[in-house]
């Protein structure tokens, strides 16, 4: 039986790497994406973390390392002005600036699929393709979604059209920044080898096929015609409950959220037999209570004793289904997981039954008309905007520097309207709407070390509905990226015991950290930079001289960031002289 709700899988499941395979690259597309989320996957991608999520609290140099390990092989594309709003982001967010790539739908919809493509690779060379389709963002929300994982090996088989190709392959020409050579590469690579697997399908499903929208104007779904029709989605139109329950003899079951239903009442109590709600316990935290809404968006459709289901990130609505998103879905036959039932079985008490309600609208109650912010957002998003950086007695200077006047619009669309970077306080707010509108520079009120200066621009808006914020992810200029890199390893690397958890952590080696990423519970670790009971860090660093290159050149960029003067005060006796004949050991062997 497939959507048990009590199969439950963690958005960290979705990485974790198979039995003595490691990740080599990975590609996640999200409408939305919360930077707090993003900095916690090192600790789920790597195989030598697995088990050791990161806890909360202070950022540390264990966290660093394992986030310089995946940034240069990690793509997150998501929605222009779709990145959460976050207060005092550790300086290491600035790794993740070539992570994170903000994209517009070509059709002028939202970009707005939920896929994760992922590579493996074990020490035989073999690799290992994962791809997750979902309803999900990046996000930390506790919603209901659901997914499809499948994986296999890249090989002979060929895909005659290969829609994740298609997804992967457009995602450039998307960008609002241009990609770096580096990352077209990895998409080119995983473009290539994708239509070549296999897909290794679970037990209760055949005849896979996947589904790529918007990339192209007229790129749209079309609803197979059917006996029975079910509807799954969280966000619903008219126009979209029509245009579905127009392909179906017998539209029987509608499951969406009270608010959307409410907006489409008329629709969906005239073309569908019955109309349901979630009814699940709410999933409550002590410090942080969250409600688990239906996010899940699922077609299910009987044809001729058939059973197939589409899933993936498609609403119920038009711009979803018209190709003017960028949506992408998963289809299957799922006829012997239903059995004789057919989707009737959804409503059993091993299934959905056991959460879903018959809904009504309340009486006499008009419908909530939530403000729409994103012609503003998008005006900002596009306009070109990026952050001037400049050196002071007093720290680093930072303004907001528009490429030309946004129009006194701008003001209209998103009154009230201030700035601050990620990496600061939620109360160090300085206005920039008016000056945008003229085309002047925006100041940042305050000096900052150089290590808080990122890319990551949260803004924040308050009109008479209410208050909104966003992130943008801008180009910095003034100073090099290297150079804001290095000032992040300064400022995470205080003392020795700091130095050695940073090199573990590089190294893959965990046994001398004293706890999970994230901190030494006890507040003490115990050295052993050679010999004695954990691995000595010189003899793992000769390893990873031998074995991996390319690693150890990254733990020399980020010692060489430290300066001769702090690195000699970190480093114990007689460490210094054995890492530079390493180094010239290495070189020499060029």
């Amino acid at each position: 039986m497939i959507l048990e709700p009590q199969r439950r899988t963690s958005i960290y499941d979705l990485l974790r790497p198979p039995e003595g395979f490691g990740i080599d690259a990975l590609v996640a597309c999200t409408y939305s994406a919360s930077l707090e989320t993003v900095l916690s996957l090192p600790a789920v991608m790597l195989a030598d973390l697995t088990g050791r999520e990161r806890r909360g609290g202070p950022y540390v140099a264990a966290d660093l390392a394992a986030l310089r390990r995946v940034c240069d092989r990690t793509l997150v594309f998501c929605q222009a002005a779709a990145i959460h709003p976050a207060a005092m982001l550790p300086a290491a967010v600035i790794e993740t600036e070539r992570m994170v790539h903000e994209v517009t739908a070509p059709a002028g919809g939202a970009f707005h699929p939920k896929v994760w493509v992922a590579r493996y690779v074990d020490g035989a060379d073999r690799k290992l393709i994962r791809v997750a389709v979902m309803s999900r963002n990046l996000t930390g929300d506790s919603s209901w979604d659901a997914g499809l994982i499948v994986e296999g090996p890249p090989g002979r088989a060929r895909q005659a059209d290969c829609e994740i190709t298609l997804l992967l392959q457009s995602l450039p020409g998307m960008c609002l920044r241009p990609l770096s050579s580096r990352a077209r590469g990895i998409l080119a690579q995983l473009a290539g080898e994708v239509c070549s697997v296999g897909w290794r399908l679970p037990s209760e499903i055949s005849s896979l096929r996947f589904h790529t929208l918007g990339t192209s104007i007229g790129r749209g779904w079309t609803q197979p015609p059917s006996d029975r029709l079910l509807v799954i989605s969280p966000f619903l139109t008219s126009g979209g409950l029509k245009v579905l329950a127009k392909s179906s003899e017998d539209p029987f079951l509608l499951v969406s959220r009270p608010n959307a239903l409410d907006r489409c009442w008329p629709a969906a109590k005239g073309k569908f037999a019955r109309q349901m709600v979630l009814s699940a316990p709410v999933l409550t935290d002590e410090a942080n209570p969250q409600h688990g809404g239906l996010h899940a968006k699922i077609l299910g459709w009987e044809s001729r004793g058939r059973v197939r289901m589409a899933m993936g990130s498609m609403n119920a609505t038009g711009p979803a289904m018209d190709g003017s998103n960028v949506e992408f879905l998963a289809s299957f036959d799922c006829t012997k997981a239903f059995g004789a039932e057919g989707l009737a079985a959804l409503l059993d008490g091993r299934a959905l039954g056991t959460c879903l309600v018959d809904y009504e609208p309340p009486q006499n109650e008009e419908p909530s008309v939530e403000p729409d912010y994103r012609p503003g957002t998008a005006v900002l998003s596009t306009a070109g905007l990026h952050l001037r950086a400049e050196a002071t007695d007093g720290g680093w200077s930072v303004a907001l520097m528009p490429v030309k006047p946004l129009g006194a619009d701008l003001v209209t669309l998103l009154p009230n309207l201030r700035f601050r970077l990620a990496t600061t306080m939620a109360g160090r707010w300085s206005c920039c709407g008016e000056a945008l509108a003229k085309g002047e520079p925006a100041q940042f009120v305050d000096a900052l070390d150089l290590a808080e200066v990122t890319g990551f621009v949260v803004f924040e808006t308050t009109g008479p509905d209410g208050t909104v914020s966003f992130t943008l992810n801008l180009e910095v200029l003034g100073v090099d990226e290297e150079e804001r890199r290095q000032a992040v390893v300064r400022a995470t690397i205080p003392t020795r015991r700091h130095l050695e958890e940073f090199l573990r952590g590089m190294l893959g080696d965990s046994s001398g950290t004293g706890g999970p990423i994230g901190g030494d519970e006890e507040g003490t670790t115990v050295l052993a930079w050679s010999g004695g009971g954990a691995a000595g860090l010189l003899e793992a660093l000769v390893r990873c001289a031998s074995d991996d290159p390319p690693r150890l050149q990254s733990i020399k960029a980020a010692l060489d960031a430290l300066g001769t003067h702090q690195l000699e005060s970190l480093a114990p006796k007689g460490f210094l002289p054995l890492w530079e004949k390493l180094l010239r050991a290495v070189e020499s062997k060029k």
